[in-house]
């Protein structure tokens, strides 16, 4: 697709102020003021929109994003990633940032975040760093504080103010929001996708390898997955396996299992594998739900 923009051009139209709809809100912290609990809050720039953002501004087939894991930091595993433009007097073009895995869910919350911090440095809700500290009621959901609903118009004011001050005008909304969410604990509802059995109705993750409950079925092959890779990443409340499992045409694909998987060592043979797709705003992934180990008799 030709891109007729300028760098300057788009420059300007990926930094532009999204509208309030597009942000979430999240609690920084909480404190006691005279007895009551007070939150502060930050904005942020939802996934949903930072896609839309980008599909808009350089076209939907000059814009992809990658992930990697990265080393542990003594406490947390961490997630980078990359989002790459392509212009046409220099090609592709990548920039990175990452973000420690989160303590609930915490690959996914690491995958997340990671975006968001990679899409500021194409300048994409860059403006949000100018947002003054904003305090705001809290009330206890479960064991956890979250930001109380009615405080959603004095978020909206406060950022508003914060672009009229600057001399910007936010955009028109890109679609309605969860603009407050402070609660990113697995019993919120989570986006699915269909699982890989019937492709047609969703589409993969850009450069996705094929997989399914049975890879290798007309291969002739005795397995339909080799482990090639194994870590495990542990948050404060749960502990999840990443794999890199490989097919016998060589084909690789990143997983996650749930808890720890001693019987997934590297090298081992896997058939009877059902693989799942998740969906976190933008980041699609893999969840291995079901495997069987190839004994040494049958991989023979």
């Amino acid at each position: 697709m030709e891109q007729k923009k300028t760098v300057g051009e788009i420059q300007a139209a990926l930094a532009m102020p999204f509208a309030p709809e597009d942000l979430e809100w999240r609690l920084q912290r909480t404190f006691e003021s005279r007895g009551d609990t007070m939150g502060v809050a930050v904005p942020y720039v939802t996934n949903r929109a930072i896609q839309s953002r980008l599909d808009e501004v350089v076209g939907l087939n000059n814009w992809h994003n990658d992930y990697k894991p990265w080393h542990g930091t003594g406490k947390k595993d961490s997630q980078i990633c990359g989002i790459s433009i392509f212009f046409e007097d220099r090609g592709w073009i990548t920039k990175w940032d990452g973000a420690e895995d989160t303590d609930i869910e915490p690959i996914k919350g690491g995958l997340s975040d990671s975006m968001k911090r990679a899409a500021v440095q194409w300048g994409i809700g860059r403006v949000l760093y100018n947002m003054d500290v904003v305090f705001v009621d809290v009330e206890q959901r479960g064991k956890s504080w979250v930001i109380a609903q009615k405080e959603q118009s004095k978020l909206d004011k406060a950022y508003l103010d914060m672009l009229q001050a600057l001399g910007q005008t936010p955009a028109k909304p890109i679609g309605a929001q969860a603009r407050l969410t402070p609660d990113t604990s697995a019993e919120q509802p989570k986006q699915e996708v269909p699982t890989p059995k019937t492709p047609r109705k969703a589409p993969k993750p850009k450069a996705a390898p094929d997989v399914g409950e049975k890879a290798a079925e007309n291969s002739g092959a005795k397995y339909e997955y080799k482990v090639v890779g194994v870590k495990e990443q542990s948050g404060m409340s749960s502990t999840n396996t990443r794999l890199v499992l490989e097919s016998p045409d060589g084909k690789r694909i990143s997983a996650f299992a749930r808890g720890k998987r001693p019987d997934l060592a590297v090298g081992t043979l896997l058939i009877g594998t059902k693989l799942a797709t998740r969906k976190q705003d933008t980041v699609v992934f893999y969840i291995l739900e079901d495997y069987q180990v190839v004994s040494l008799q049958q991989a023979a």
